[in-house]
């Protein structure tokens, strides 16, 4: 297998979705696009025996896909020890993009946000991103969301406190969903670490709600997952947010998980989106590349534990240390996208207004902007933007009837 190419890490603190209407600016690539030239798979001498690789990925390919008449290189954006990627990182490993004329170099940040911060500059082509990502992308760099690509609906998300808080000793069933942990005095005043404007601090909302609070009502710290996670092992802090297979580490054997995104219910999804001037250069390309991760996404459900290994190798090279228990878990529990799924989601809603996938982030948006993060002005913006395309979706189901 190709060992993945390993790009810069994005080491921009996780600015709140908020960020693009305050001014609020993440910090620039540690690595330009520049200083990155010559290191892409496309301008180094081609592997031994790439040739046989790719008619390999072909011929195991589970659908048939026509190849790009010309290969292209994609530059494919991801959030750092999340799950959204695994189906381009399958893709690679086994030959089914270079089947069909795809060179990537993944890009890696620390969030979502922090992924749109560097849109404009060209960073990244394409990718994926949670709620955060996709709704400062919309309102502050016009990206285009092409489907979803996860459900973040078991355990994904999750907030953690230690055993001797009062909130683990106070117990469950005292709020609306009877699973949170606390009551309304034990959750007042603590200082939660969280990345704000991510699907974390929407799952911190929706918590806090539950239990009849409001954001106002704790003290967020705003920081990035692993900062986090590494400042509340060394005693700091009160709760921590964390996701992916951070939910799921050794470390956390030690605490108790006081709230998650399931037992909430957040029905958050993540999406496959693509930056406004890569998908005006090369939306063929980018629609091929939409085409082999929903494709590896209905083959990772039906091979979750082959792509649980995959998963562990992916962290690995990351630099987020898992295993594939740990990540056997999250494929689980965390379902991709059908071709299915994303045909219907493309449609239009009940009352004609909007596509459902539009449908989905505006109503999460709307609890951002109860949340204080946005206006109703914004939220506007984003249900008229026109940047949620069906096409993409519609031409690939029609391949593939």
């Amino acid at each position: 297998m190709k060992k993945r190419l390993a790009a810069a890490l994005i080491l921009a603190a996780a600015v709140s979705a908020a960020g693009c209407g305050s001014g609020q600016k993440a910090e620039t690539p540690a690595v330009s696009q520049e200083e990155k030239k010559g290191e892409t798979k496309a301008e180094q001498p081609k592997e031994e025996g790439a040739g046989e690789e790719a008619a390999q990925g072909e011929s195991d390919m589970p659908w048939k896909i026509e190849p790009l008449a010309e290969r292209v290189t994609l530059k494919v954006g991801n959030m750092a020890s999340t799950s959204p990627h695994l189906p381009t990182y399958i893709a690679q490993q086994k030959g089914w993009l270079d089947a069909v004329g795809i060179e990537v170099e993944p890009v890696l940040f620390n969030s979502g946000p922090a992924m749109m911060e560097a849109c404009s500059a060209g960073a990244w082509d394409c990718g994926s991103t949670g709620i955060g990502g996709v709704i400062t992308g919309i309102l502050g760099h016009d990206i285009r969301v092409l489907a979803p690509a996860a459900r973040d609906e078991g355990g994904h998300q999750a907030f953690f406190a230690r055993k001797d808080s009062p909130i683990v000793q106070d117990g469950q069933g005292h709020g609306t969903c009877p699973e949170v942990y606390g009551t309304p005095e034990s959750w007042k005043g603590k200082e939660i670490f969280c990345a704000k404007g991510t699907t974390n601090h929407f799952t911190l909302y929706k918590t806090l709600e539950s239990l009849g609070l409001t954001l106002d009502d704790v003290n967020v710290v705003n920081m990035e997952v692993s900062s986090a996670n590494t400042a509340f092992k060394a005693g700091q802090g009160d709760v921590v947010g964390v996701w992916g297979p951070l939910v799921y580490s050794e470390d956390k054997a030690d605490l108790v998980m006081v709230s998650s995104d399931a037992w909430v219910k957040t029905g958050i999804v993540t999406n496959y989106v693509a930056n406004p001037k890569a998908w005006e250069e090369n939306e063929e390309a980018i629609t091929k590349w939409l085409e082999v991760c929903i494709m590896t996404g209905e083959w990772i459900q039906e091979h979750q534990e082959e792509a649980a290994v995959y998963m562990t190798q992916m962290y690995e090279e990351d630099g987020y240390p898992s295993t594939d228990e740990e990540n056997l878990k999250i494929l689980q529990n965390n379902p991709f996208c059908s071709l299915e799924y994303d045909a219907d989601i493309v449609t239009m809603n009940s009352d004609n207004t909007m596509n459902k996938m539009a449908q989905q982030t505006y109503d999460a948006m709307s609890v951002f902007v109860k949340m204080g993060n946005y206006t109703q002005e914004q939220l506007e913006a984003l249900r008229d933007s026109g940047n949620f395309l069906t096409a993409p979706v519609e031409r690939i189901a029609a391949e593939h009837k």
